[in-house]
């Protein structure tokens, strides 16, 4: 494998750049494997990735906080919206030794399903299942399991309505799962609730 010090004797810059950065590429990957089937944000801080397991596809919105010490995993095309925290650790307040706590974490490990989406800002606490196909409300504060196609909101977060799950069942066999290969670009499309006096519909 060529390396940086041979990279830099290359005398066409055109081509030493190149190089350097498909390198630099290569490396960061190799240190980074989260990085490479998944879309990370600006400003994300994964926690202890060597305790993470993203299961491709998995898109975190700006300004995420995924602490693993404790154990993550997340399932394919989960979706975070903008600055979610996710905890896997709480601290030991149930000692004899110590007030508030002690010195030691205790591991809560979260788990995600696939197909999820997680409203930004929200907050996972530690020892959560969230199941597939759930919908989590922005601002929430999940301290309970979710169950599969559960939609949850509030601090703290309780079931306010559930997805079609036979509809779900229906997308998720053929493999309609979002994005698709040359997916098209965002629109913006209306419901039959809103007040819109001045606003049109994008094609899609």
């Amino acid at each position: 494998m060529i390396n940086k010090k041979l990279i830099k004797l290359i005398p066409i810059k055109k081509l030493r750049h190149r190089l350097r950065d498909k390198y630099t590429q290569a490396e960061f990957y190799k240190k980074h494997p989260i990085y490479r089937d998944n879309f990370i944000g600006a400003d994300v801080i994964l926690s202890h990735e060597e305790n993470m397991d993203f299961g491709g596809k998995v898109f975190v919105g700006d300004g995420g906080r995924f602490y693993a010490e404790g154990g993550l995993k997340i399932g394919a095309y989960t979706k975070f919206g903008q600055q979610c925290i996710i905890m896997t650790t709480e601290h030991n307040y149930k000692c004899d030794t110590r007030v508030p706590y002690d010195h030691r974490d205790v591991a809560r490990p979260v788990e995600i399903g696939k197909n999820c989406w997680i409203g930004l800002r929200s907050i996972i606490l530690g020892g959560i299942k969230i199941e597939d196909g759930a919908i989590v409300g922005a601002g929430s504060v999940v301290t309970k399991s979710v169950p599969k196609c559960a939609i949850v909101a509030g601090n703290p977060a309780r079931i306010v309505g559930w997805r079609d799950k036979a509809e779900y069942e229906r997308l998720e066999k053929a493999g309609l799962n979002f994005p698709q290969e040359k997916e098209p670009a965002y629109s913006l499309i209306f419901d039959d609730s809103g007040f819109r006096p001045f606003m049109k519909e994008t094609k899609k």
